[in-house]
């Protein structure tokens, strides 16, 4: 008896557990196509493939170079703060 209680118990944990998520990847779902608007990066890109390439790198590149940036920064910020 105690296994049934116990197994049934477990069986609606999991439940709310799975409901839990299902409702957090929707809501992730619902917010991610209105980050992807509001960029000011064109969701489809515009012109030939050559024009694509070359904007893709720009942007890649930026996105690089700010990302090298912000990792010198946070080393940088951690060093001070070791002394």
């Amino acid at each position: 008896m105690r296994l049934f209680f116990t197994f049934g118990s477990l069986l609606v944990v999991l439940a709310i557990i799975a409901v839990s998520v299902r409702t957090q990847l929707k809501a992730s779902q619902r917010v991610l196509p209105q980050a992807a608007a509001a960029s000011d990066v064109p969701a489809v890109p515009q012109g030939n493939p050559q024009q694509v390439m070359s904007q893709y790198q720009r942007e890649l590149d930026k996105a690089m170079k700010s990302g090298a940036q912000h990792t010198a920064d946070q080393a940088a910020s951690a060093a001070d703060e070791a002394r």
